[in-house]
Order: structure tokens, then sequence, then C-alpha cells
């Protein structure tokens, strides 16, 4: 079995929990407060910020040049969709550039991103496994929740939310990332699976009490 196989086993429960978590249905169905919706987009634009520098010190540090390829792209489009939609649509929603200087992460972002950081600081694979969680979890409630409320996620007003994470291109680039990390581990140790699970579901946590932080 893959290693992404054992950490979709282990974690899905916890993803399918997430996928009815409030702040994710009221996007669906649209009675998502502007309010509580300004204070995601602002504590994302926090996230991935620091998402970027962490892939950047793992590109840094990877040995394998089809590793440190595959950072690149990827810093290359996050930091293409920050400044090109994120920043946008933020500014679309009211927030100004005080707000972000002045409001600052949260603690369930700040200790979200710390734990992304240490594991990313122990090599390369922990870094990739840690930060995979994230895109993987994404993709996956997005199309949890859009095939049982679709109807009412075509009028929602954070209906681009859904349709950004179950597009393909979403879905590609994910794909690639869990293809690298499989790459990266085709002789991984029982214990490191065993680890690797543990790091996939402690993150699943890390997400669930970012989305609990914003209602």
């Amino acid at each position: 079995m893959k290693l992404s196989e054992r950490l979709f086993e282990s974690t899905k429960p916890f993803w399918d929990k997430a996928a009815q978590n409030p702040f994710v249905i009221a996007m669906a169905d649209g009675t998502l407060g502007k309010e509580n919706f300004k204070a995601y987009m602002l504590q994302d634009y926090y996230y991935l910020n620091d998402y970027i520098s962490i892939l950047e010190h793992m590109e840094s540090q990877a040995e394998k040049a089809e590793t440190r390829a595959f950072l690149k792209d990827a810093i290359q489009a996050i930091r293409y969709e920050m400044e090109n939609l994120h920043i946008a649509n933020m500014k679309q929603l009211g927030i100004t550039d005080e707000d972000i200087r002045t409001v600052g992460k949260n603690a369930a972002c700040s200790e979200y991103l710390e734990f992304l950081r240490s594991n990313a600081l122990e090599g390369t694979v922990r870094g990739l496994t840690a930060l995979l969680q994230c895109s993987w979890s994404y993709a996956y409630i997005a199309k949890s929740v859009a095939d049982q409320y679709g109807d009412k996620i075509a009028s929602s007003p954070y209906a681009d939310w859904f349709g950004s994470y179950t597009s393909e291109e979403y879905v590609g680039a994910n794909q690639a990332w869990i293809d690298l990390l499989d790459s990266e581990t085709q002789d991984i140790s029982d214990d490191d699976i065993e680890l690797s699970c543990r790091i996939f579901e402690k993150c699943a946590a890390f997400e669930d009490r970012f989305w609990k932080a914003l209602l």
C-alpha cells in the first residue's frame, strides 16, 4: 500500500467530519456572514504567506532535482494565486492594507503554521506530508460538500470557493503532490508510516480548529 493510501485511510474520518463543519456548510448554503468570510480570507492570507515561506525552505533543502522542481512550481503557482486572485478578492470584501498589517494571525492559524514549519525542518518527507494535508483536504471537503449541496451552492455567494477546489486544475495539482510523496517514500519503514499518519491526522485536527475559530 502506498503511503498516500495509508494517509487517506487514517484521515478520511476527520475529513468526513470536517465536511459537516458549520462554517463550510454555511458557505454552501449561502448563510455565512460576510464578516466571517472576511476573517477567513484574512487568516488564509497569513497562512498562505507562511506556507510559501515553508515551501521555499523545503526547496532549498531538497536533495532530488525532481522534488526541487516540483516545489519551485508549487511556490510560483501559490504566489500567482495570492497576487492575482486572493488579494483582489480581499479588496472586494473591503479588507484594507491596514487590516492586513494590524489584525495578525489568530492562535489557531499561528499554531497550525508552527506545526507545519517544525515538520518541514525535520526533512522533505515530513514537510511534504504535513503540507499535503491542507491541499488534499480542501479538494476532498469541497467535493463532498458540492455533491451534497450542489443546488444550494449554485446560488451561494461563496460558490467560487467550491469551484476553485473542485476544479480540474486544482485536483490535478493535488494529485501531482500525492504522486511525488509516494515516489519519495517507496521504501518507507512501518515506523515512519505511522509517524506520517500521526502528522497527517494532527494537521487535520489543526484544520478543523482553523475553521471553528472563524465562527
